[in-house]
């Protein structure tokens, strides 16, 4: 393997790890953010919707901008201005401000999340085999290490502000020296391949059949990441520092499988993994929905780690190649899927949790896990060449 690509795979692996660590760093901060702003479940919910909407406009302005100007440009800049944003949320002091500063950083990280996956999978390609749960596992071992960052801080006290802003100097940094060598290829000039004006248009049907299992994987991950601990402090009376340890078990556990998952894939193949995985993670949500105690939760928590963990890699690689010719439409659009799981995810648990009561919020992941066995046939990658964001690559390369 030529060292460009070589290259170009460790700064895909900084660039995913800086997005999970800046990720966890803020979304384990949400119950001290609900605390400090006074808010009730509902308004919880206009926070997070509004902040789905915007990464999922994030998202689709990336793959206009990745074919104009580059993957490797996009990323880079809506990485540092996603590390800038996360301090800027511990500024305010009213609901607007907090509105305005984390909608400013879900655009931003919507934008990375596109086109980090567009230069995973381009360097998939180049490499000619698995690689991309490793990149998904880099950037759960950043949410590790967030994780454990935000439990220490909650039980040294130390206020929002300071911490969030470490946060952001280590992203900035991380991303000046680690994040320069990722692969850059022309950008697309609109003319196709057979020489007519204009892109070709994006298969929607596709895209739409892989983001249904997609936007589940994401609902689940969702009530995890940013209910799973209010569930856990306003359901189960726990601490925060045992909500913040129940994140921290998921994100451990979603590592260590995806330290593996490459090899189970070239083993198995994508389906029959995304299989697997929906079994284990209809387990794991079933063990959280009855949750007999606050250890046994945690469990699930972690369960649920290990099965959901192969598939918003194997799903970018299956929207890689739906985009007949240009730039990362189709990856991008369904990774729109990410947000939609999240919006759809705040507004239904917060119903529940205001009507219902905290101890009825994972029922719902419950009856929609089954999803992911039922669509698993969608993960199987189309044999055609995919776009990095900017130019054609050659899946034989």
């Amino acid at each position: 393997m030529d060292q460009p690509v070589s290259r170009a795979r460790r700064s895909c692996f900084a660039a995913f790890g800086i997005q999970g660590f800046g990720f966890a760093s803020l979304i384990t901060r949400l119950p001290t953010i609900k605390d400090r702003f006074d808010l009730s479940d509902y308004e919880v919910l206009a926070v997070l919707g509004t902040v789905a909407v915007l990464s999922g406009i994030g998202s689709v302005l990336a793959g206009y901008a990745a074919a104009r100007w580059g993957s490797a440009v996009v990323l880079r800049l809506a990485l540092a201005a996603a590390s800038v944003c996360i301090a800027l949320i511990a500024v305010p002091h009213s609901l607007g401000g907090l509105l305005v500063t984390t909608c400013s950083y879900g655009l931003c990280v919507g934008a990375v999340d596109a086109t980090m996956n567009m230069q995973g999978v381009g360097i998939q390609d180049q490499y000619g085999r698995s690689i991309m749960v490793g990149f998904h596992g880099m950037w759960s071992l950043g949410a590790v290490v967030g994780g454990v960052y935000a439990t220490i801080s909650l039980e040294l006290d130390w206020s929002l502000l300071p911490t969030l802003l470490a946060v952001s100097a280590v992203g900035l940094l991380l991303n000046g020296l680690l994040c320069r060598d990722l692969l850059a290829h022309d950008p697309i000039d609109g003319t196709t391949a057979a020489g007519g004006e204009g892109r070709p248009r994006v298969p929607w049907w596709p895209v739409l059949l892989l983001a249904i299992p997609t936007f589940v994987m994401w609902f689940l991950d969702s009530a995890t990441s940013a209910w799973g601990g209010i569930y856990l402090t306003d359901g189960l009376s726990a601490s925060e520092s045992a909500a913040a340890l129940a994140f921290t078990a998921y994100q451990a556990v979603l590592l260590l499988t995806r330290l593996v998952g490459d090899a189970v894939v070239r083993r198995i193949g994508a389906v029959a993994t995304v299989r697997a995985s929906g079994a284990v993670a209809f387990l794991a949500v079933a063990l959280v929905a009855a949750a007999p105690s606050v250890p046994v939760t945690i469990a699930g928590f972690a369960l649920l780690g290990a099965g959901l963990a192969m598939i918003p890699p194997l799903s970018m690689v299956a929207a890689g190649h739906l985009d007949p010719e240009g730039g990362g439409q189709a990856l991008a659009r369904v990774n729109v899927s990410n947000y939609v799981g999240y919006l759809v995810a705040a507004v239904t648990i917060a119903v529940v949790a205001e009507q219902v009561g905290h101890r009825a919020m994972f029922l719902l992941p419950l009856l929609l896990t089954p999803v992911l066995l039922l669509m698993a046939g969608r993960f199987a990658p189309a044999p055609t060449s995919i776009v990095l964001g900017e130019a054609e690559v050659d899946p034989a390369v």
